[in-house]
């Protein structure tokens, strides 16, 4: 028996994906305030405009060491994930934040981090709150007015985070002018 639209978390599982199909999805995941989906290992969010109750230490903690099929498709278990890929196979970790003015691609990174600080066992040193608050700081300068959003940056981040058994020993953010339109 086929889903009902909206109810699929990961649309690469489905038998038929086109255009309007994964558009037909996502919109009915977010009239339930569903935000998030999967497509294989891509994760797509969108921006709800509101404030979600989703983002609290509850579901910080439902998210860590679980598998991917545990809980609904989630911001925390992409974090998760990279984590704990990092920490298993001592690789370095890439996570690409992607998205329109106003998206929320600045909202995602801040939740990517604060469940990255939690995973290095919530024990937060000044780097690591540093890191947290370093962020909302690097937003107010150089931002532009558009049609979608009065404080969109010009700027592409770059974050990189430092590790060592397991804890944020370091962070650089480098910043690159993407539009020099908006100078």
């Amino acid at each position: 028996m086929a889903a009902k639209p909206g109810e699929t978390a990961d649309l690469a599982v489905l038998t038929h994906l086109n255009e309007a199909i994964l558009l037909n999805e996502l919109k009915a995941r977010y009239t339930t305030d569903d935000i998030y989906t999967y497509v294989g290992d891509i994760l797509v969010a969108v921006n709800p405009f509101k404030q979600l109750t989703i983002y609290d230490k509850k579901h910080m903690s439902k998210y860590k060491n679980a598998t991917r099929k545990q809980n609904a498709p989630h911001i925390y278990a992409i974090s998760d994930a990279a984590y704990h890929e990092m920490m298993a196979d001592n690789k370095h970790q890439c996570c690409v934040i992607s998205g329109e003015s106003g998206a929320g691609k600045t909202e995602s990174c801040k939740f990517m981090i604060a469940q990255l600080m939690e995973l290095s066992q919530g024990k937060t040193s000044l780097v690591e709150q540093s890191v947290i608050k370093v962020n909302p700081l690097l937003e107010a300068f150089g931002n532009a007015q558009t049609l979608m959003n009065d404080n969109s940056s010009r700027f592409g981040k770059y974050i990189q985070l430092k590790f060592c058994n397991g804890h944020v020993v370091g962070a650089k953010i480098n910043e690159s002018l993407l539009e020099k339109s908006r100078v």
